[in-house]
């Protein structure tokens, strides 16, 4: 059964949440992919809560320098983040982090892919690095048997880099994350 939080106040706290740890503006739509579609908040509690937050400045809304509309939090919604986050129960905070993650993942655009061998004396590193729109999204070794096992997993990263890391994001996220209380 998936539960979501049932007010409106529980749903502002989250949307706050999520814009002070993606440290970064999102459009509207991103906003509603992640915590509607995702099915982390209902429809009708994101809708007002977030008209709310917009109309006492707790949310901003501006248009970037490509012309489109971005959300960020205000400075009055970094202390409602502080001061208020862990009313609401961790499981939903985790649930909303981990759909925004997973989103991001699955929406890389030109996803590059940069491999190279590293001969050993019992077998080979692959390094592989993986890019979008200049921005290292994974660089990491990884020791395989031979060159031609860490050739064959780079001819199969190659065929769709995103596709890896979309997937290599959803493994961790699906693994039960750590509980502390005390981060925000």
């Amino acid at each position: 059964m998936n539960y979501q939080p049932n007010d409106v106040n529980s749903v502002k706290l989250l949307i706050c949440y999520l814009l002070y740890h993606l440290e970064m503006q999102i459009t509207p739509e991103e906003l509603y992919d992640i915590a509607v579609d995702s099915g982390t908040i209902n429809y009708f509690h994101y809708n007002e809560a977030l008209d709310e937050l917009l109309i006492n400045d707790t949310i901003l809304s501006k248009i970037d320098e490509n012309g489109k509309v971005v959300l960020s939090l205000s400075e009055k919604g970094i202390t409602y983040v502080k001061d208020f986050s862990t009313y609401v129960q961790r499981s939903f905070r985790d649930r909303l982090m981990h759909s925004a993650i997973q989103y991001k993942a699955q929406q890389l655009k030109n996803a590059s892919l940069y491999t190279d061998y590293e001969e050993l004396e019992n077998g080979c590193n692959l390094i592989c690095r993986i890019s979008d729109n200049n921005k290292v999204l994974v660089d990491m070794k990884l020791f395989t048997g031979s060159r031609t096992q860490a050739e064959l997993i780079s001819e199969k990263i190659s065929t769709d880099p995103s596709n890896f890391y979309s997937s290599f994001i959803y493994f961790i996220l699906s693994q039960e994350p750590p509980f502390e209380e005390n981060n925000i």
